[in-house]
């Protein structure tokens, strides 16, 4: 029989904090605990992933390694140089289930090599709204699709042997509000969630998937605190309606959708008491944040407001991740990311480059502390080519960005002439009124540009010269509209 202690470690998953093995975790770790969510900093390259992983399996063989691998936008393998694929939206233009289901695969494959056994993916959100923040993460917006790749996806990853998670229940796709600045609100009757929302989710719960995170949304019609630590929605919904028996995880508690309502230690508690089995602390959670948690929960159990034998059922629960059957195995194809990516591409107009110069302007976005640690170089794609290359990226923070845009323009077109080509980066700019503003100027003075949109595409860009759409972007995308921009 475990301890209270050793049940309140089993439901733990912060961050490690560095890529090699820290010093901190050794007490966590001899005292049970759960397992560790691999961020950005911790995924350097193949070897070093692959070293680390099983040193943390040599010290506790039972634990679990999870990361956040939906691919495209949202990548920790990208970075180490193991594969690149598109994302969900991607896969949803190119709307062959079979495709998508390969992709889940090789992804699922790679993660097996490197010795992870948990994948916090795939996002089944629908963007029914454009200015959702994950549309680019979405399969699309029609709800019965998405459902049907969710699937698709789900069977894929969990054929290796690596545990899938769905999310973000229940859906972030109704609201334009990033989870991780705030707390997303779905203005929803019960009616309308049970009815048709929460239809991605049903889909994978018949399908078996191993877990599902559920993430901050309030849902005013159901419960005033957020998803995560709501008892009427992680108990009454997920697991009395739909009928889940597997993992409920929670999104990361560090996030301001939930932190703002409730510190890390009664968000612990209560997501307990509400019925997730598992806490993901968050990227920026190690000791002190461990330490913290355990505290609360122990208290929580001897004060009688959290009842062990529910604990006890959380850790079992958790055993069985990464445990399912392995029906397929071998090296993953990673050929198959750019094949896809241009599966998936689409184009309007003129967009061959004829000069041997080109400038790009990126707008920047916010940037998604989901995301991992950059997007595919178009820039260097483009001079390996032989181009030569200039570049100027602004963000809304930007002093005079809109200035520094038209100038460098002008002043590269006297410099080349008709030998240079301006290429205006953008992902998702509807999203963003002052790149709407940028755009507009752009497009009424300098028609003459390519519009590269590597995010959701919503805005129309075919008054340009040409207007390229990736659905993503990912390194795989970022080549698959450089063999666009400059064909072989």
């Amino acid at each position: 029989m475990a301890t209270v202690d050793q049940l309140a470690h089993a439901v733990l998953f912060p961050s490690l904090g560095r890529a090699t093995v820290p010093r901190w975790i050794s007490e966590p770790v001899a005292a049970g605990l759960g397992g560790f969510v691999l961020f950005g900093r911790e995924a350097v390259s193949a070897d070093q992933l692959r070293a680390l992983t099983a040193q943390l399996r040599e010290r506790a063989p039972g634990i679990h390694l999870a990361v956040d691998e939906e691919g495209g936008d949202v990548s920790r393998l990208e970075a180490t140089g193991v594969i690149s694929t598109p994302g969900n939206l991607a896969l949803g233009r190119i709307d062959d289930l079979a495709v998508t289901r390969d992709c889940a695969v090789q992804l699922g494959l790679a993660l097996r090599d490197l010795g992870v056994d948990w994948d916090f993916a795939p996002a089944v959100d629908v963007a029914v709204n454009p200015l959702t923040p994950n549309g680019v993460r979405c399969f699309g917006s029609d709800r019965k699709r998405v459902a049907e790749h969710a699937v698709a996806w789900v069977e894929g990853l969990q054929s290796t042997g690596v545990s899938a998670c769905a999310k973000h229940f229940p859906g972030h796709g109704l609201s334009g509000t990033d989870a991780h600045l705030g707390t997303p609100n779905l203005e929803l009757s019960r009616h309308e969630l049970v009815d048709h929302y929460l239809d991605p989710f049903r889909a994978v719960v018949a399908a078996g998937v191993d877990s599902i995170m559920v993430s901050h949304p309030q849902v005013p019609a159901i419960d005033e605190w957020p998803a995560s630590i709501s008892r009427p929605i992680i108990t009454g919904l997920l697991r009395d309606e739909l009928g889940y028996d597997g993992v409920v995880i929670t999104d990361a508690l560090e996030m301001k959708g939930v932190a703002r309502m409730a510190d890390l230690a009664t968000a612990a508690v209560r997501a307990l008491q509400a019925g997730a089995d598992a806490l993901c602390l968050g990227s920026w959670s190690f000791g002190d944040d461990v330490r913290t948690c355990v505290e609360a929960i122990t208290a929580a159990v001897a004060a009688g407001d959290l009842d062990q034998d529910a604990l006890e059922r959380s850790a079992e629960r958790i055993r069985r991740i990464g445990a399912g059957p392995v029906t397929v195995s071998g090296a993953a194809d990673v050929t198959t990311g750019p094949r896809l990516a241009r599966e998936a591409i689409e184009v309007n107009g003129r967009p061959q480059l004829r000069g041997s110069a080109v400038l790009v302007v990126r707008l920047e976005p916010g940037v998604s502390p989901a995301a991992g640690r950059g997007h595919g170089d178009v820039e260097g794609l483009l001079a390996q080519r032989g181009q030569t290359v200039e570049r100027v990226a602004v963000s809304e923070q930007t002093y005079n960005g809109d200035g520094m845009i038209h100038a460098a323009i002008a002043e590269f077109r006297e410099e080349y002439g008709a030998d240079g080509e301006v290429v205006v980066l953008v992902r998702s700019p509807h999203r963003y009124d002052w790149q709407l503003r940028v755009l507009d100027r752009i497009l009424q003075t300098t028609p003459d540009v390519v519009v590269l949109d590597m995010g959701f595409a919503h805005r129309d860009f075919s008054a340009a010269r040409a207007w390229i759409r990736t659905f993503g972007g990912s390194a795989a995308c970022a080549t698959a509209a450089t063999e666009i921009l400059l064909p072989v």
